[in-house]
């Protein structure tokens, strides 16, 4: 298998923002969500920790692609 190429510094820091970006988005989307379903349904915390939980797993997940998508 043939390695890619390093990326240039401006490159770098691309990456590593967009990585940032991703980490930081899904959790406060669905923890906003979270919230908003929590006073429909009355259910204080449950929706707003499980919007949390879930926007962690795919923002980790979302970093993992991008950072490995952009240095390996």
């Amino acid at each position: 298998m043939e390695k890619k190429p390093q990326p240039s510094v401006l490159g770098s820091l691309g990456a590593l923002s967009g990585i940032g970006f991703v980490i930081a988005v899904p959790p406060a989307i669905l923890a906003v969500a979270g919230h908003w379903l929590d006073g429909i349904t009355h259910t204080e915390p449950l929706f707003l920790l499980l919007g949390l939980l879930l926007g962690l797993i795919s923002g980790a997940y979302g970093a993992y692609r991008l950072f490995k998508s952009v240095f390996m």
